[in-house]
């Protein structure tokens, strides 16, 4: 059990690290195409997909990274943990649906996108933070005992 909280530990650290990768390239997507309108270039379907096709495939690579960390945290065999990581991948799928529904409504879809993009972050942010500081606190704890 101590491996899988390890690998969990771990693997939401990299989660997270990965959603702030994934809004880096959210913005260098959408800044480059607002820096090609600027200089009189016209956007059609792949320059506009161009720049934001690491945006696209992170995000899937994220979605399938969250089935990762259910699995895991099934190996943890700590519900809480499991409860998270299923909040963590119901965020991340409606991500993913207000992602493909953003251009048929922007105002609903495309607006919603980039909060829930913040909550995801603050979610895993917060999951990280417990785990290694209860890793810290277990640590303090077995060195008071011997």
């Amino acid at each position: 059990m101590n491996a899988f909280r390890a690998i969990y530990r771990v693997w939401v650290t990299i989660l997270t690290a990965a959603v702030v990768l994934q809004i880096f390239f959210a913005g260098y997507g959408l800044f480059d195409d607002y820096r090609k309108l600027n200089n009189g270039r016209t956007i059609d379907s792949d320059s506009f997909d161009h720049p934001m096709a690491p945006h696209v495939a992170l995000g899937y690579l994220i979605f399938l990274g969250t089935l990762v960390l259910l699995i895991v945290s099934f190996g943890t065999r700590d519900r809480r943990r499991i409860y998270r990581s299923l909040g963590v991948v119901g965020l991340v799928f409606l991500q993913v649906v207000l992602g493909s529904g953003g251009g048929d409504s922007p105002y609903i879809a495309g607006g919603l996108h980039p909060l829930n993009a913040f909550i995801i972050l603050g979610f895993l942010s917060s999951i990280t933070y417990r785990e290694w500081k209860g890793r810290a606190e277990a640590s303090k704890t077995a060195a008071a005992a011997a």
